[in-house]
């Protein structure tokens, strides 16, 4: 069952990481130069974590299942 709980997370992490390159995106359309970067960084600073949490999900899988 644990496994099932980590593959929702993970996909609902890669979810939010789409989101984030879509987002990121948008912020090139045409917007003032201040608003353009705050966006630019929130969306980077949130698609890396959604990022690293994917990779330390899936280590800790491995070294979970190992271990057993």
């Amino acid at each position: 069952m644990a496994w099932l709980a980590r593959l929702i997370s993970v996909l609902m992490l890669l979810g939010v990481t789409g989101f984030c390159v879509f987002g990121f995106l948008a912020t090139f359309e045409p917007l003032p130069a201040t608003t353009q970067w705050t966006w630019r960084a929130i969306y980077s600073v949130v698609g890396i974590a959604s990022l690293a949490g994917v990779a330390v999900s899936l280590r800790g899988s491995r070294d979970r299942d190992l271990g057993s």
